[in-house]
Protein backbone atom coordinates (compact mmCIF):
# COMPACT_ATOMS: atom_id res chain seq x y z
CA UNK A 1 0.00 0.00 0.00
CA UNK A 2 1.36 3.44 -1.16
CA UNK A 3 1.99 6.15 2.02
CA UNK A 4 2.22 9.68 2.23
CA UNK A 5 3.41 11.94 4.42
CA UNK A 6 1.00 15.03 5.20
CA UNK A 7 1.88 18.07 7.01
CA UNK A 8 -0.52 19.94 8.09
CA UNK A 9 -0.97 23.48 9.28
CA UNK A 10 -3.92 23.86 12.16
CA UNK A 11 -3.59 27.85 11.56
CA UNK A 12 -3.32 28.63 8.15
CA UNK A 13 -5.05 31.51 6.29
CA UNK A 14 -8.49 30.35 5.67
CA UNK A 15 -10.83 29.37 8.31
CA UNK A 16 -9.87 25.68 8.59
CA UNK A 17 -13.21 23.18 8.87
CA UNK A 18 -12.04 21.52 12.16
CA UNK A 19 -13.18 18.09 10.80
CA UNK A 20 -10.44 18.65 7.47
CA UNK A 21 -7.96 16.55 8.97
CA UNK A 22 -11.34 13.82 9.82
CA UNK A 23 -11.79 14.32 5.56
CA UNK A 24 -8.46 13.85 3.90
CA UNK A 25 -7.88 10.77 6.38
CA UNK A 26 -11.27 9.08 5.24
CA UNK A 27 -10.48 10.12 1.43
CA UNK A 28 -6.59 8.65 1.36
CA UNK A 29 -7.97 5.50 3.17
CA UNK A 30 -10.82 5.46 0.30
CA UNK A 31 -7.96 5.55 -2.58
CA UNK A 32 -5.92 3.00 -1.27
CA UNK A 33 -3.10 5.52 1.11
CA UNK A 34 -1.50 4.88 3.94
CA UNK A 35 0.03 7.78 6.07
CA UNK A 36 1.73 9.52 8.50
CA UNK A 37 0.84 12.59 9.84
CA UNK A 38 2.45 15.86 10.98
CA UNK A 39 0.85 18.69 12.01
CA UNK A 40 3.16 22.36 12.11
CA UNK A 41 4.47 23.80 15.50
CA UNK A 42 5.72 27.02 16.11
CA UNK A 43 9.90 26.94 15.26
CA UNK A 44 11.93 28.59 13.36
CA UNK A 45 11.97 25.33 10.76
CA UNK A 46 9.61 22.53 11.30
CA UNK A 47 11.38 19.19 12.46
CA UNK A 48 10.63 17.25 9.13
CA UNK A 49 14.01 15.63 9.06
CA UNK A 50 12.66 12.87 11.42
CA UNK A 51 10.73 11.32 7.87
CA UNK A 52 14.12 11.58 6.16
CA UNK A 53 14.57 7.73 6.50
CA UNK A 54 10.77 6.88 5.41
CA UNK A 55 9.99 6.52 1.56
CA UNK A 56 6.23 8.35 1.05
CA UNK A 57 4.22 8.29 -2.38
CA UNK A 58 4.09 12.23 -2.10
CA UNK A 59 4.55 15.15 0.61
CA UNK A 60 0.96 16.32 0.80
CA UNK A 61 0.91 20.08 2.16
CA UNK A 62 -2.07 21.32 3.60
CA UNK A 63 -1.56 24.95 4.50
CA UNK A 64 -0.81 28.86 2.98
CA UNK A 65 1.92 29.98 0.80
CA UNK A 66 4.61 29.74 3.95
CA UNK A 67 3.93 26.28 4.92
CA UNK A 68 4.46 25.15 1.40
CA UNK A 69 7.50 27.46 1.26
CA UNK A 70 9.05 25.55 4.54
CA UNK A 71 7.79 22.39 3.57
CA UNK A 72 9.57 22.93 -0.18
CA UNK A 73 12.66 23.92 0.94
CA UNK A 74 13.02 20.83 3.38
CA UNK A 75 12.44 18.55 0.15
CA UNK A 76 15.69 20.68 -2.21
CA UNK A 77 17.86 21.07 0.74
CA UNK A 78 17.41 17.32 1.71
CA UNK A 79 17.86 16.89 -2.20
CA UNK A 80 14.80 14.24 -2.13
CA UNK A 81 13.03 12.83 -4.94
CA UNK A 82 9.21 12.86 -3.24
CA UNK A 83 7.17 14.63 -5.33
CA UNK A 84 5.04 17.73 -3.59
CA UNK A 85 1.30 17.70 -3.66
CA UNK A 86 -0.25 21.78 -2.45
CA UNK A 87 -3.35 21.38 -0.66
CA UNK A 88 -4.72 25.03 -0.54
CA UNK A 89 -5.39 26.74 2.68
CA UNK A 90 -4.00 30.41 3.03
CA UNK A 91 -5.01 33.24 2.37
CA UNK A 92 -3.20 34.08 -0.70
CA UNK A 93 -2.03 30.75 -2.11
CA UNK A 94 -0.05 32.35 -5.15
CA UNK A 95 2.01 28.95 -5.98
CA UNK A 96 -1.32 26.72 -6.45
CA UNK A 97 -2.88 29.08 -8.21
CA UNK A 98 0.37 29.56 -10.52
CA UNK A 99 0.01 26.02 -10.58
CA UNK A 100 -4.04 26.00 -11.77
CA UNK A 101 -4.50 23.74 -8.61
CA UNK A 102 -7.81 23.10 -7.16
CA UNK A 103 -8.72 25.89 -5.05
CA UNK A 104 -12.28 25.26 -3.61
CA UNK A 105 -12.30 21.55 -3.02
CA UNK A 106 -10.16 19.84 -1.08
CA UNK A 107 -11.28 16.16 -2.16
CA UNK A 108 -10.64 17.62 -5.72
CA UNK A 109 -7.04 18.49 -5.05
CA UNK A 110 -6.21 15.08 -3.16
CA UNK A 111 -7.64 13.23 -5.94
CA UNK A 112 -5.80 15.22 -8.68
CA UNK A 113 -2.79 15.19 -6.67
CA UNK A 114 -2.18 11.40 -5.77
CA UNK A 115 -3.19 10.38 -9.50
CA UNK A 116 -1.75 13.51 -11.61
CA UNK A 117 2.13 13.19 -12.42
CA UNK A 118 4.98 15.75 -10.70
CA UNK A 119 6.83 17.84 -12.81
CA UNK A 120 10.26 18.80 -12.19
CA UNK A 121 10.46 22.53 -11.62
CA UNK A 122 13.97 25.33 -11.10
CA UNK A 123 14.28 27.01 -7.52
CA UNK A 124 15.53 29.87 -6.54
CA UNK A 125 18.56 29.77 -4.33
CA UNK A 126 19.12 33.14 -2.46
CA UNK A 127 21.98 34.54 -0.43
CA UNK A 128 23.22 30.80 -0.29
CA UNK A 129 20.59 29.77 2.50
CA UNK A 130 16.86 30.39 1.30
CA UNK A 131 14.55 28.81 -0.99
CA UNK A 132 12.16 30.29 -3.35
CA UNK A 133 9.66 28.91 -6.19
CA UNK A 134 7.83 31.69 -7.13
CA UNK A 135 10.35 35.04 -6.89
CA UNK A 136 12.47 37.20 -4.95
CA UNK A 137 11.90 41.00 -5.09
CA UNK A 138 13.27 44.31 -3.41
CA UNK A 139 11.16 47.41 -3.23
CA UNK A 140 7.52 48.09 -3.59
CA UNK A 141 6.82 44.39 -3.52
CA UNK A 142 8.37 43.98 -0.33
CA UNK A 143 6.44 46.92 0.75
CA UNK A 144 3.19 45.85 -0.01
CA UNK A 145 3.90 42.63 1.78
CA UNK A 146 5.05 44.17 4.86
CA UNK A 147 1.77 46.39 5.09
CA UNK A 148 -0.87 43.94 4.02
CA UNK A 149 -2.17 43.10 7.41
CA UNK A 150 -2.86 39.86 8.73
CA UNK A 151 -6.48 40.55 9.07
CA UNK A 152 -6.65 41.67 6.04
CA UNK A 153 -5.08 38.69 4.50
CA UNK A 154 -7.55 36.82 6.63
CA UNK A 155 -10.69 38.41 4.89
CA UNK A 156 -9.74 38.99 1.76
CA UNK A 157 -7.13 36.88 0.42
CA UNK A 158 -5.34 37.73 -2.63
CA UNK A 159 -7.31 41.09 -2.82
CA UNK A 160 -6.03 42.67 0.34
CA UNK A 161 -2.75 42.61 -1.21
CA UNK A 162 -3.62 44.41 -4.59
CA UNK A 163 -5.66 47.25 -2.78
CA UNK A 164 -2.58 47.71 -0.59
CA UNK A 165 -0.70 47.87 -4.20
CA UNK A 166 -2.65 50.05 -5.74
CA UNK A 167 -2.83 52.67 -3.13
CA UNK A 168 0.37 53.13 -2.62
CA UNK A 169 2.61 52.91 -5.75
CA UNK A 170 2.45 56.85 -6.67
CA UNK A 171 3.92 57.69 -3.53
CA UNK A 172 6.20 55.07 -3.29
CA UNK A 173 9.75 56.58 -3.63
CA UNK A 174 12.29 55.01 -6.12
CA UNK A 175 16.03 53.78 -4.64
CA UNK A 176 19.39 53.77 -6.19
CA UNK A 177 20.62 49.95 -6.75
CA UNK A 178 23.01 47.65 -8.44
CA UNK A 179 21.63 44.74 -10.16
CA UNK A 180 24.39 42.40 -12.06
CA UNK A 181 23.00 40.01 -14.29
CA UNK A 182 25.66 36.86 -15.13
CA UNK A 183 28.33 39.17 -14.72
CA UNK A 184 26.43 42.07 -16.29
CA UNK A 185 26.08 45.41 -14.50
CA UNK A 186 22.93 47.85 -14.46
CA UNK A 187 22.28 50.91 -11.93
CA UNK A 188 19.00 51.45 -11.86
CA UNK A 189 16.72 53.94 -9.81
CA UNK A 190 13.32 51.74 -9.10
CA UNK A 191 10.08 51.48 -7.49
CA UNK A 192 10.90 47.19 -7.29
CA UNK A 193 13.07 44.77 -8.87
CA UNK A 194 11.70 41.39 -9.00
CA UNK A 195 13.60 38.19 -9.83
CA UNK A 196 10.87 35.65 -11.22
CA UNK A 197 10.96 32.03 -11.48
CA UNK A 198 7.28 31.40 -12.54
CA UNK A 199 4.55 33.93 -12.50
CA UNK A 200 2.38 33.91 -9.82
CA UNK A 201 -1.05 34.88 -11.27
CA UNK A 202 -1.03 35.67 -14.81
CA UNK A 203 -1.05 32.64 -17.30
CA UNK A 204 2.77 32.13 -18.77
CA UNK A 205 0.81 33.52 -22.57
CA UNK A 206 0.36 37.23 -21.13
CA UNK A 207 4.23 36.90 -20.75
CA UNK A 208 4.34 37.26 -24.66
CA UNK A 209 3.94 40.99 -23.33
CA UNK A 210 6.51 40.80 -21.82
CA UNK A 211 10.45 40.45 -23.17
CA UNK A 212 10.79 37.00 -22.29
CA UNK A 213 8.37 33.72 -21.08
CA UNK A 214 8.32 33.61 -17.33
CA UNK A 215 8.37 29.37 -17.25
CA UNK A 216 9.75 27.75 -13.96
CA UNK A 217 11.51 25.18 -16.10
CA UNK A 218 14.01 26.74 -18.37
CA UNK A 219 17.15 27.35 -15.88
CA UNK A 220 16.62 31.00 -16.19
CA UNK A 221 15.54 33.77 -13.83
CA UNK A 222 13.58 36.48 -15.15
CA UNK A 223 14.21 40.26 -13.65
CA UNK A 224 11.72 42.93 -13.99
CA UNK A 225 12.93 46.42 -12.64
CA UNK A 226 10.25 48.76 -12.33
CA UNK A 227 12.10 52.42 -12.46
CA UNK A 228 11.43 55.84 -11.17
CA UNK A 229 9.15 56.98 -14.12
CA UNK A 230 7.02 53.94 -14.19
CA UNK A 231 8.56 52.17 -17.20
CA UNK A 232 9.67 48.31 -16.99
CA UNK A 233 12.71 47.11 -18.11
CA UNK A 234 14.00 43.43 -18.40
CA UNK A 235 16.77 40.79 -18.10
CA UNK A 236 17.70 37.53 -18.12
CA UNK A 237 20.53 34.98 -16.56
CA UNK A 238 21.03 32.56 -14.62
CA UNK A 239 22.74 34.50 -11.33
CA UNK A 240 20.90 37.50 -10.02
CA UNK A 241 22.70 40.04 -7.85
CA UNK A 242 20.90 42.82 -6.36
CA UNK A 243 22.79 45.17 -4.29
CA UNK A 244 21.89 48.46 -2.15
CA UNK A 245 23.80 51.29 -0.30
CA UNK A 246 21.47 50.68 2.34
CA UNK A 247 20.22 47.35 4.08
CA UNK A 248 16.74 47.19 2.66
CA UNK A 249 13.81 45.11 3.16
CA UNK A 250 13.37 41.72 0.32
CA UNK A 251 11.11 39.13 0.04
CA UNK A 252 11.93 35.55 -1.25
CA UNK A 253 7.82 34.13 -1.95
CA UNK A 254 6.50 36.44 0.79
CA UNK A 255 8.77 36.16 3.11
CA UNK A 256 10.59 39.25 4.42
CA UNK A 257 14.09 39.91 5.28
CA UNK A 258 16.70 42.31 5.50
CA UNK A 259 20.16 43.37 4.05
CA UNK A 260 21.95 45.13 1.22
CA UNK A 261 22.70 42.57 -1.08
CA UNK A 262 19.94 39.72 -2.75
CA UNK A 263 21.68 36.99 -4.61
CA UNK A 264 19.77 35.00 -6.51
CA UNK A 265 20.47 32.03 -8.03
CA UNK A 266 18.59 29.04 -10.43
CA UNK A 267 18.87 25.63 -9.20
CA UNK A 268 17.33 24.03 -12.29
CA UNK A 269 15.03 20.57 -11.81
CA UNK A 270 15.81 20.65 -7.96
CA UNK A 271 12.04 20.08 -7.27
CA UNK A 272 8.99 17.70 -8.29
CA UNK A 273 5.51 19.28 -7.63
CA UNK A 274 2.60 17.96 -9.14
CA UNK A 275 0.76 20.95 -11.32
CA UNK A 276 -2.47 21.02 -13.54
CA UNK A 277 -0.01 23.14 -15.93
CA UNK A 278 2.78 22.01 -17.93
CA UNK A 279 4.88 25.35 -18.83
CA UNK A 280 5.87 24.14 -22.15
CA UNK A 281 8.19 26.33 -23.63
Amino acid sequence: MKKVLVVFNPVSGKKVARDLPALIKRELKSLGYEWTWFNTVKADRQPLEQFLDEKFHRVVVVGGDGTVAEVASFIIRNSLKTPLLIIPQGSGNLLARALFLPLLSVKKALRFGLKTKAIEFDTLFVNGKYYGLLGAGIGYDTFVMKETSRSARRRFGIFAYIFVAIKNLLIYRAKPYRVTVDGERHYVLAKSIVVFNMLPLLDWKVTNLLADRVLPNDGKLNVYVLDSKMRLKSYCGKEVVIKSKKARRFEIDGDVFKGTTMSVKVLPKAIKIVSAKTFKK
